[in-house]
């Protein structure tokens, strides 16, 4: 669809606005959808479809922004030339998204895509395409002119002929360093431009002046929410040793509050791993900690009442060392790994303590650090 990019910004914020009116129109019944397919809360897959409609709104307004900006005058030190500033659009975007939060990366990679002129091709994960179907049914529900956006399923071949492709001028890919890694070099065989979101083993770094509720309400959303399923996930707890036995209780507490159960149950605040894989991937560094001596204080295995399909504990290992496997690598599950410190140069010296990190986490209430 070349034409896409002569259609003007304020156009395309147009489309973009009525995709995210349809989106906020069957939120229910796509946040259902996503949670039959993912296996995530349905309160979970509400929020999930909320972030999917702000995003259209925000790049709509973006592509209006970026056409009101074209041919602006650029000042220039001789007067005997003139300078204009003019974005185009790289061309056709190859977007490859995950299984973790469906519709969500998607929107964050359709709608910029879209706004600045590009056409995209998008490869939803073969394990939770349903939701990213159904934005097919959108945009040709809104008129969306055919060929601006193409969805496809499959397995990695798939992406892996979408990465190469001469055509493609611009490859967006969120998963695992290894794949993300190996999208790079299949790229370079053509000169594209790559963008990569990968995976994280970020801190949370929590003092003893914390607000302590709101410390450990940090704690367990950043490891539990979506079953620990996340990039962003703050997998790494470092704190405050004078505070940590208080403090862990808590967390602990409230991670066994947490109910597992059917993903559409009002009352389900953690649903099961997505995948037979993940879950048997995660069970493997379980079973790793607790023959590295690591001390298990909660969680390891199926919850109580459940003997049925991918859910585990919240699971928490203390004094884990920074060798430890399950300190370095993301295990992309509910299981948090503690380390405590008395100073902030030990604080600092751990959290950075990682091979790949994503986001990072302070709880104090002193702002200054």
């Amino acid at each position: 669809m070349p034409g896409w990019k002569r259609v003007g910004g304020a156009a395309r914020g147009r489309f973009l606005n009525a995709i995210a009116a349809k989106l906020r129109e069957r939120a229910e019944e796509l946040g259902t959808l996503s949670s039959r397919n993912n296996g995530k809360p349905l309160a979970e897959a509400r929020v999930d479809m909320a972030d999917a409609a702000a995003s259209f709104e925000y790049y709509a307004g973006k592509a209006v922004e970026l056409e009101a900006r074209q041919n602006s005058e650029v000042s220039v030190p001789d007067s005997n030339y003139r300078s204009q500033l003019r974005l185009e659009p790289a061309g056709v975007a190859a977007l490859i998204v995950p299984w973790n939060f469906p519709l969500v990366t998607t929107s964050w990679k359709v709608a910029p895509a879209l706004a600045a002129g590009c056409t995209v091709v998008l490869k939803p994960s073969e394990i939770t395409p349903i939701v990213e179907l159904e934005l097919g049914r959108i945009v040709t529900d809104i008129d969306l002119p055919p060929g601006v956006v193409n969805i496809i399923t499959g397995l990695g071949t798939v992406g892996a002929a979408m990465t190469t492709h001469p055509d493609v001028a611009k490859i967006s890919f969120t998963g695992s360093n290894g794949v993300g890694a190996r999208v790079m070099q299949a790229a370079s065989a053509g000169p594209k431009s790559v963008g990569l979101e990968l995976g994280g083993k970020s801190p949370i770094v929590v003092f003893a002046d914390a607000d302590e509720q709101l410390a450990v309400e940090l704690i367990i959303g950043g490891i539990f929410y979506n079953a620990g399923q996340m990039c962003s996930a703050t997998s790494r707890l470092v704190i405050e040793k004078s505070v940590a036995p208080r403090i862990l209780e808590r967390v602990v507490a409230m991670a066994k509050d947490l109910k597992h159960g059917d993903s559409l149950d009002p009352e389900t605040t953690m649903g099961p791993l997505t995948t037979k894989a993940q879950y048997d991937k995660v069970l493997d560094y379980i079973a790793k900690g607790k023959a590295l001596g690591h001390r298990l204080i909660t969680g390891g295995g199926k919850p109580g009442g459940i003997n049925r399909g991918w859910f585990l504990e919240p699971t928490i290992f203390v004094d884990v060392s920074s060798s430890s496997p399950l300190w370095r690598e993301e295990i992309f599950g509910p299981v948090l790994c503690v380390q405590t410190f008395e100073h902030e140069e030990e604080a600092i010296a751990l959290a950075n303590d990682c091979d790949f990190g994503l986001v990072a986490t302070v709880v104090s209430s002193d702002s200054v650090k």
